[in-house]
């Protein structure tokens, strides 16, 4: 319930003396997925800050008591509020929104679950916003946001009772608390009784709770679930949920990695065990060479001059099997040499034994690394163990596993596709819209994405470096100098009947370099 209306309202109205007075004093972004707001008051020396976290898979706001910004790899963000007071917050009615005012100027946080974002308002108009890939949020109409809602008795009774249609506020943990409650086996009486209760805890909670409901964490104005925390305010609550939530993901990422990684590990030995033993079962059980140079041996006078195969009478298993024998070769000859594929096959067999065994341990070792991470849930506790034990990626095998060449220039990351497939992958999976994508003009060669920080382009001469990459990875390598597209991924397209590697540029700049990499 963190982006619910209900909650937004409690965590304004407690806001709204602490931040009123107040002027930002600092809006930079560390990187693409948090924005940090820093509001100062020069009166009584006091500080607030709030981190903005809106990564895809979690967003939510955080107000650290103190933050330190990094001397690198920051960027300011909204700098037309810096040193402007906040005069008014205003929660939007029914909505999962709300906003500060500065002046003519303001910030408006939309609270859409993983659609949330912070935007830049001038005169009612959205002019600026922190998360671009949400482009349609420049149309916000500001103005429809405070919802109106119905839910007097009349329309409790010609809804029949339906909350959704009566509470679109409401969402999943109010819903599931009624459902706990029997809320569908009651009278109409009870059910408006009920529902006007929960209403009345959500619009005056005494009590926020951090709980545990169908294997997630939430933070809830009702107890549902398995209390985790629980607190009196709404900003305190609102930290230890962020912090279990941050601790939660981080540690589901790296137990996920681990799991997955021991998985196909195990995957892996079970099938090298079950190819080899069929190899070497079929080594034992088969016709040695060594039974086949004592056969050609016992029945040299049987065996005619120049053949390329015989059939003689194997006393080994007492029947008669085919041998292929060398033209070029005397019957004795061919017997020694089978006598020397005998020695090689024996030492095949004793290695065929030797990698099974080791191997067979190997899968041992993993299953007994499953069985003890499948029931961890402790962040420090897994990271240990897999630090004892070697689980770890280092940073040399994940830069291997990573399927593009990989530049760092001054802060910005450079990706590099490796071949024509590649390349394509690089555009469909790999790359935002509003990336830098660079190729070497009219020649093939790699695809080069300069990954987007914040919302700020990259200044000129990341791109120049980015594009010698460009020119060097391509067939004007030799070249003294090279003309390279630059253009934002989001006029890159890639249609079905093209090749691999070939796409369509709706818009492009050509910059001229020398082809090198980065010195």
């Amino acid at each position: 319930m963190h982006h619910n209306y209900y909650f937004l309202r409690q965590l304004t109205d407690t806001l709204r003396p602490q931040l009123l007075g107040m002027k930002l004093g600092a809006c930079f972004s560390q990187n693409k997925d948090e924005l940090i707001l820093g509001f100062y008051n020069t009166d009584d020396q006091q500080e607030l800050f709030i981190k903005v976290h809106f990564a895809a898979y979690f967003c939510c706001l955080q107000f650290p008591v103190q933050f330190h910004r990094a001397k690198r790899n920051s960027v300011d963000l909204f700098s037309e509020l810096l040193d402007q007071e906040v005069i008014k917050i205003q929660q939007f009615t029914n909505e999962r929104s709300f906003w500060l005012h500065f002046g003519g100027r303001g910030l408006l946080f939309k609270m859409h679950g993983n659609r949330a974002n912070l935007l830049l308002t001038e005169s009612n108009q959205v002019t600026d916003i922190f998360r671009s890939s949400l482009a349609n949020d420049y149309s916000l109409e500001i103005s429809s946001l405070d919802r109106s809602l119905t839910a007097d008795r009349a329309a409790f009774d010609t809804a029949e009772g339906n909350i959704r249609e009566l509470y679109f506020t409401f969402g999943k943990i109010p819903l599931s608390f009624l459902q706990q409650q029997n809320y569908e086996d009651k009278s109409s009486d009870e059910q408006w009784k009920l529902l006007q209760s929960v209403l009345a805890t959500l619009e005056n909670p005494n009590q926020y709770f951090v709980i545990e409901w169908q294997g997630k964490l939430h933070l809830s104005l009702l107890p549902l679930g398995n209390t985790v925390a629980r607190f009196t305010e709404p900003m305190p609550a609102l930290n230890d949920f962020f912090l279990r939530k941050i601790k939660r993901i981080r540690l589901d990422s790296l137990k996920g990695k681990l799991l997955q990684k021991l998985e196909k590990q195990k995957k892996q030995s079970e099938q090298y065990i079950r190819k080899n033993q069929r190899t070497l079962e079929k080594l034992e059980k088969g016709l040695q060479h060594q039974q086949i140079a004592d056969i050609i041996m016992a029945n040299l006078h049987q065996i005619p001059a120049r053949v390329t195969e015989v059939a003689l009478f194997d006393f080994y298993h007492n029947q008669t099997v085919n041998i292929k024998l060398n033209r070029q070769l005397s019957p004795q000859k061919n017997a020694e040499r089978y006598y020397r594929k005998a020695k090689n096959q024996k030492i095949e067999i004793a290695q065929l034994r030797k990698n099974i065994e080791q191997k067979e341990s190997q899968l041992l070792e993993t299953e007994v690394h499953l069985e003890y991470l499948e029931p961890l849930d402790d962040l420090t506790e897994i990271r240990q163990y897999a630090e004892e034990h070697q689980l770890l990626d280092t940073k040399a095998e994940e830069e291997k596993n990573f399927p593009f060449r990989v530049f760092g220039l001054d802060g910005y990351t450079v990706w590099v596709g490796k071949s024509a497939k590649n390349n394509d992958e690089l555009i469909r999976n790999y790359s935002h819209k509003d990336d830098l994508w660079l190729h070497a003009k009219d020649v093939t060669g790699s695809h080069v994405i300069i990954k987007q920080q914040g919302n700020q382009p990259p200044p000129p001469y990341i791109v120049e470096q980015a594009a010698q990459i460009a020119a060097y990875y391509s067939k004007r390598k030799s070249d003294s100098l090279c003309p390279v597209i630059v253009t934002p991924r989001k006029y890159v397209r890639k249609s079905k009947n093209l090749p691999p590697g070939a796409v369509i540029v709706d818009r492009e700049e050509v910059v001229m370099v020398e082809p090198k990499l980065p010195g």
